[in-house]
């Protein structure tokens, strides 16, 4: 069944003005329609909602939290496994039970992939799918001007404030989205289903909504998209940063390309670089790349790369060559097993985190031990653990040896035992030092919580004493103490008294 063309960037990239949100008269506050947004699965996901919300926050819009009444709660849904429809649907029954006057909007990979399902939880719900989701913001609008009294009270309230896009704060980790959907097909997967072929955006539109991003508040970026190595710009230099022109300002990081030219990561590497210059940026970090197109350019560009975060993700799925084929992955063991240790070489102190399935169909024991052998050997500094779930619509539903459930569930206990070994002897190198930790938020006057770097979870403790007091977005140099099996722990050091 052919599909239509998928397009899921703006045209134009956003818009700022200087008006703040500070600026509302209360009155105007107070009248201001709300909005509620939930966000489920990837960073893509993130991005995607984060860009819904300006749009309504330039509309005139005002957020507020997902549990409180709204006039327009939106849910951006993830189908990766069955246990994320389960929890789009949930949030969409919620929302419907919260206020059911309201316009309820639902959009994503699941209102893609079944749609059907979120009109039984929220039976009047405005679903989209992919193709769509960048018109929900006017759409919604639509639906609720169709109510008499809301939409005099609307037009009345943007002829007060003007009819200009309002300004939007951007949380102090942004995400920002290169390239969007697959062109990969492996045999689990319903993504390339959902989100269509690979698209991109150009060098340009990137450098944009990277500046927007900072000024709106932005002091860490993560770049992102579902299949990154497929980024290409169309021949606008403008923005990058040559290897010639990185060699010659970094003598001592030279990065080495063979006879043959450049890597085909050339181009996202420059973009990376790029990126990194960006005026009152503090960290780019980048959010995975194929196991199969890693090589060593992109290695030394994230390793070396001033404010690029020494962290890489690799999704590693199994370490069984057998499994490997059967999921159609494009690499083997011995080519992930080569890109961790060259890792480990150019950054030794660099994390790496990963993902992998246990229970895939046809798994036996003894390839579940060659993925715990190798995760054993890649010294990951985190392992996201997802149980095999099939997709109807996927190669994989269909293949004979289903794991029975009780082995499934065993053998996950298994890899989160080894994971959290793993992560404790990882963030060990870290006790006793000074590491730097981008507050992200606060569970107390006292207390603080945030990301290193090196992508590792750390809570700050202040003193009884202190009178210092934390806020998101501020970077902190906390003196790491403890590990607490989940997070660094320790106090924050003021300059002079660092290590």
């Amino acid at each position: 069944m052919s599909q239509a063309p998928l397009s899921f960037f703006p045209q134009t990239p956003p818009v700022v003005t200087n008006r703040t949100n500070t600026q509302f008269t209360a009155s105007e506050q107070a009248r201001r329609p709300t909005f509620a947004l939930y966000t489920l699965g990837c960073k893509v996901n993130q991005y995607d909602s984060h860009q819904i919300s300006r749009a309504l926050t330039q509309r005139g819009f005002r957020r507020v939290e997902f549990r409180e009444s709204a006039d327009l709660y939106v849910i951006d849904t993830c189908t990766v496994t069955a246990e994320a429809d389960r929890k789009s649907r949930k949030a969409a029954g919620r929302a419907h039970r919260n206020n059911r006057e309201a316009i309820v909007a639902v959009t994503g990979c699941a209102a893609t992939y079944a749609r059907d399902q979120f009109l039984q939880v929220a039976p009047n719900a405005l679903i989209l799918d992919n193709t769509r989701k960048w018109e929900l913001p006017e759409l919604a609008i639509e639906a609720l001007r169709a109510r008499p009294d809301w939409d005099i009270e609307y037009s009345k309230l943007r002829q007060e404030i003007g009819s200009e896009p309002q300004p939007t704060a951007t949380r102090e980790r942004a995400v920002l989205k290169i390239q969007d959907g697959c062109n990969h097909k492996c045999s689990y997967c319903i993504i390339p289903t959902v989100r269509g072929a690979s698209v991109t955006k150009s060098r340009e539109t990137v450098m944009q909504e990277a500046r927007a991003f900072v000024r709106e508040g932005a002091r860490e970026l993560t770049v992102t998209g579902v299949s990154m190595s497929d980024w290409k710009d169309s021949g606008n230099d403008e923005y990058g940063i040559r290897n010639d022109e990185w060699n010659e300002a970094n003598s001592s990081f030279r990065i080495h390309h063979s006879a043959f030219g450049r890597s085909r990561n050339a181009a996202l590497c420059d973009l990376l670089r790029a990126v990194s210059t960006i005026e009152g940026l503090e960290r780019v970090r980048v959010s995975s790349l194929d196991p199969a197109d890693v090589d060593d350019e992109f290695l030394q560009t994230i390793a070396r790369t001033p404010t690029v975060c020494p962290h890489l993700h690799l999704a590693l799925q199994s370490g069984s060559g057998a499994t490997l084929r059967r999921m159609r992955r494009r690499y083997t063991p011995e080519m992930f097993g080569r890109a961790a240790r060259r890792w480990r070489e150019i950054r030794p102190d660099g994390g790496l985190t990963t993902d992998i399935i246990v229970g895939f169909p046809g798994e036996t024991d003894g390839e579940f031990e060659q993925t715990l052998q190798l995760a054993r050997e890649a010294q990951f500094s985190a392992i996201h653990v997802f149980p095999y779930s099939p997709r109807a619509g996927t190669v994989a539903a269909n293949l004979p040896d289903h794991v029975a459930p009780d082995v499934q569930k065993r053998r996950v206990e298994q890899l989160l035992q080894l994971a959290r070994e793993s992560s404790a002897r990882y963030a060990a190198q870290f006790l006793g030092q000074d590491v730097p930790v981008l507050i992200e938020g606060t569970s107390s006057d006292r207390e603080a919580e945030g990301l290193t770097p090196h992508y590792v979870k750390a809570r700050v403790r202040l003193s009884s004493q202190s009178s210092t007091r934390f806020a998101p977005g501020d970077i902190v140099w906390l003196r790491a103490a403890h590990w607490n099996g989940q997070e660094l722990e320790g106090e924050p050091v003021y300059p002079d008294n660092r290590l």
